[in-house]
């Protein structure tokens, strides 16, 4: 009997195999060199080198999850749908939002469809997508989503435990004898930075210029207040990129708030791990030795897998919501987070018009290309001060009704609304003279992904002049700048003094002038 021939297993070589392969044919390599070192015959490679346009096309248009695990050149519509579809799966999973298999097939097909329709017809493009169950597990595969992650049951809040909780976490309190001052909780919303009501005409501009993508561009901010209200610790903000040009020359440790990077904008483990131990802990230590209290503190936060478990310090009891009773009783929560926003967008308006009406003749248009995630970071800042003790205060009644003061609440925030619709008539034109109040609120809760943002992120995946890493190196500020500097404040002031009939009004000045100076004063003589 004739002995069966066995056949040989098909090596199979992933898309970020062959990129390194091409990378290496690029430099002048030659094929029989790289064949022999990553073990392949040397017509695979010339193959590979053959197919090179269609790999990278391939790679560009998918993630590196799924680089390592894809062997063949797949059609980049599909690349690019998975692309945007696991940006949606990994917001959910940061939100504790259990997702079931069906409802992540009717969200590819949605994306696909999407997509499809803004990309010219080709070739090698696939028509029909059905989203099969085969595709799901292979999705899952692909991206590594464990059944931890998709579920078959229906995203809830889990009322009961939230009812219950407040009594457990009372105790918690009371064993510790932690005063209000000692408890915090902290917790990140998404912001889009720079985006305007799709009815104005700076909206309009935007969708009609292919390079001026900024209404998309989202980060996250992250507050931690204490249960007293007197404590709001500086905000951490989450931006894809580290280093963005605008930030060239800043020195990012002395920005008003934590800066970090993550290139989908998300709090991670290493990000919340890195905040917890190097900015919480210290912030709170200072602040509880100002108040003469004995550092011993209490953090609150949700049980989202963004949150590590095994955080530990000796002085700091870190305690975790029940899972999905966030929404219910975690006090910063969307109300804290509907007032900051309401006070962001409306010092966007007025940063509008102050430029307007300052006398440089900027257009509105040209004022609002200018800004920049500086001039966010800054208005950031501004809407944080403006954030009530009382407010903050408030915010704890659904798990520590007896730290709220009585009198405390949430404001309504109707005089804000005003002010904005105020300042948006202001700025006039199209979509600013009748704003409507469905309009701003719909600005003010846009923090989730649809399926055209979705898309729209995929395509626009080259980062923004704003969002352009910059290696440059942050210039220093020099002895010789900052006597330059001190003898253009003395010229202002001789100018006034001189010119201002009016003496207490020109002393006043300079006293100011003084006073504003002293810092750089102090730092010129240290430096001599």
């Amino acid at each position: 009997m004739a002995l069966k021939k066995q056949g040989l297993k098909r090596k199979r070589i992933t898309l970020e195999t062959k990129i390194q392969i091409l990378d290496r044919l690029k430099t002048g390599e030659g094929s029989s060199s790289v064949a022999k070192h990553f073990e392949l015959n040397e017509a695979t490679v010339r193959t590979i080198k053959k197919n090179e346009e269609k790999i990278r096309a391939s790679v560009a248009a998918g993630c590196s999850e799924s680089l390592k695990r894809t062997s063949h050149v797949r059609d980049t519509t599909l690349e690019l749908m998975e692309k945007a579809l696991i940006h949606w799966v990994e917001e959910n999973i940061q939100k504790k939002i259990p997702i079931e298999g069906d409802a992540i097939r009717q969200k590819a097909v949605e994306i696909f469809n999407n997509i499809k329709a803004k990309q010219p017809a080709t070739s090698n493009q696939a028509t029909e997508f059905s989203g099969s169950k085969g595709w799901l597990e292979r999705f899952k595969k692909r991206f590594s989503l464990c059944n931890a992650k998709i579920r078959g049951e229906v995203a809830i809040t889990d009322e009961k435990a939230a009812t219950e909780y407040p009594k457990e976490f009372s105790k918690i309190i009371q064993d510790g004898a932690y005063t209000p001052d000692q408890v915090f909780n902290a917790n990140e919303m998404g912001l889009f930075w720079k985006k305007m009501p799709r009815r104005t005409y700076l909206s309009q501009s935007e969708r009609s210029n292919a390079g001026f993508k900024a209404s998309k561009e989202r980060i996250t901010v992250l507050l931690c207040s204490n249960a007293s209200g007197d404590y709001l610790m500086k905000p951490m903000v989450i931006s894809r990129s580290l280093n963005p040009r605008a930030m060239k020359s800043l020195d990012k440790g002395n920005l008003p708030v934590y800066w970090k990077a993550d290139n989908k904008t998300c709090v991670t483990v290493p990000i919340f791990r890195d905040w917890f131990y190097n900015c919480f802990v210290s912030d709170v230590e200072l602040y509880v030795k100002e108040k003469n209290l004995s550092f011993k503190v209490l953090l609150l936060i949700d049980s989202a897998p963004r949150h590590p478990t095994d955080l530990h310090h000796d002085n700091v009891k870190v305690v975790f919501l029940p899972p999905n009773t966030a929404s219910l009783i975690q006090p910063l929560e969307r109300s804290i987070f509907t007032t900051f926003n309401a006070y962001y967008i409306k010092h966007i308006f007025k940063r509008i018009v102050d430029e307007v009406n300052s006398g440089n003749t900027l257009s509105v248009t040209r004022v609002w290309e200018n800004y920049s995630i500086v001039d966010c970071v800054e208005l950031i800042k501004l809407a944080i001060t403006e954030i009530k003790k009382s407010t903050l205060n408030a915010c704890w009644k659904s798990i520590w009704p007896d730290v709220v003061v009585s009198g405390h609440d949430v404001p309504a925030l109707e005089n804000e609304y005003s002010e904005i619709m105020r300042l948006a008539h202001r700025v006039g034109g199209e979509g600013f003279d009748d704003m409507a109040s469905n309009e701003l609120e719909e600005l003010m809760t846009d923090s989730e992904f649809n399926a055209a943002k979705q898309v729209e992120v995929v395509f626009d995946s080259t980062s923004s002049e704003d969002e352009t890493d910059c290696d440059e190196k942050v210039p220093r500020l020099t002895l010789c700048t900052i006597d330059k500097g001190l003898a253009m404040a003395k010229e202002l002031e001789n100018f006034f003094i001189q010119n201002d009939p009016n003496m207490d009004r020109s002393l006043k000045f300079a006293r100011e002038l003084h006073n504003c100076m002293a810092s750089y004063k102090k730092l010129s003589e240290d430096s001599r």
